[in-house]
């Protein structure tokens, strides 16, 4: 079984040669003073050339979101406009 692992970003980025290491970050919950505070969770290890088709995934996947987003934002705006344009046309009120 695969383990997942909950980050909250990218805490340090090394390069050695052609190995890239990623160092993903989870902050601590709590009180205001470890506000601040992170504690490391994974180090992703991988050559340069994975980590640009990593990043080249990691975009266009970024992008089938904002386009979907986009055409639900639209579906949404034109259902509301419709439904302005039919209370126009029925100015009676149940």
């Amino acid at each position: 079984m695969t383990q997942e692992v909950y980050v909250d970003g990218i805490g340090n980025i090394s390069v050695q040669g052609p190995v890239v290491t990623l160092t993903l970050v989870r902050n601590q919950q709590g009180s205001e003073a470890n506000q601040n505070a992170k504690s490391d969770v994974l180090h992703l290890t991988m050559t340069g050339q994975n980590l640009l088709n990593f990043t080249n995934i990691l975009n266009n996947t970024l992008k089938r979101i904002a386009e979907k987003t986009r055409d639900g934002n639209k579906d949404s705006i034109e259902k509301v406009e419709n439904t302005k344009s039919k209370l126009k046309k029925d100015k009676t009120v149940n």
